[in-house]
């Protein structure tokens, strides 16, 4: 009987059950922060099939196609983006339609295998917001922090600060409002686009000298701080670019990623400031 049973069974392939799936990343993720996850959201797959079987991740900052290319050079098909992929914050891809641009980049997903997926909604809802913890250990500020976007640094020129940003992030656009001589030692971060509210609400905080913003309407948060300034109030504002003052925050999340597969490989890859400077 042995005998039989192993002539029948030989040479037979058993379907692998252990295919780990775009789809299962993402509720892996569902289930790992700490917030509710909201019915509307802009946390859902841009592009590719979401049963596609995952042979790698990468994260970050913004899938560009030059951020695609890297992933699938590097064999990672699944890509964790925090930022839009098809040039709107929906991502809806009626827009741009008829647009060469959104169809090659659709066509190298498709031929490519890979998925795109978004996660900005609830990597900030997470406590903690994951964006800001990349940020703030980039600073090396945590031992400074006096609540979630507050801080308390020793002693600095603006100058020294703007410095130190441009060597600890590669920034290289920078954009700054207030006297370069003028020392601060409370800062409050609006990370990202958080809208001039944010900006307001943080400069009005007497935890706030200094706000270090990512990006700004020039006509809102710059001539409040302009105008503050004149009054005689010690105020300052550098806009580091939305890219530079949130990428470090997906290279966090790869870490946090890693702790839920280890053995898969899982890389930050970084989208990168696209602007120069003129000189």
């Amino acid at each position: 009987m042995k005998i039989i049973i192993g002539l029948f069974f030989y040479g037979i392939t058993f379907p692998c059950f252990s295919q780990l799936t775009a789809n299962d990343v993402i509720n892996k993720i569902k289930t790992e922060v700490n917030c509710d996850w909201a019915a509307q959201t802009v946390d859902n797959v841009k592009a590719g099939d979401p049963n596609t079987e995952v042979k790698g991740i990468a994260t970050t900052f913004m899938a560009t196609l030059e951020v695609l290319k890297k992933a699938n050079a590097r064999g990672l098909n699944f890509v964790i983006t925090h930022e839009p992929s098809f040039y709107s914050h929906t991502d809806d891809l009626n827009i741009h339609a008829d647009s060469p641009i959104q169809q090659a980049k659709l066509k190298f997903v498709e031929d490519n295998n890979m998925v795109v997926w978004r996660f900005h909604d609830h990597i900030h809802r997470n406590n903690p917001d994951m964006i800001y913890e990349g940020v703030v250990d980039v600073f090396d500020w945590q031992q400074y922090r006096k609540d979630d976007v507050y801080f308390e640094i020793p002693e600095m020129t603006l100058a020294e600060i703007v410095a130190d940003i441009e060597t600890k992030f590669g920034a290289k656009t920078l954009r700054i409002v207030g006297d370069p001589e003028e020392k601060f030692t409370k800062v409050g971060m609006a990370l990202g686009a958080s809208g001039s509210g944010s900006h307001f609400a943080r400069l009005d905080n007497p935890n706030t000298e200094l706000l270090i913003v990512g990006e700004t309407n020039e006509w809102e948060t710059v001539p409040y701080v302009q105008d503050a300034i004149e009054l005689g109030y010690k105020k300052a504002l550098i806009v580091m670019g939305h890219a530079d003052s949130e990428e470090a925050g997906m290279d966090y999340f790869s870490k946090w990623l890693k702790g839920f597969y280890k053995t898969l490989p899982i890389e930050f890859i970084e989208a990168k400031n696209p602007y120069w400077r003129s000189k």
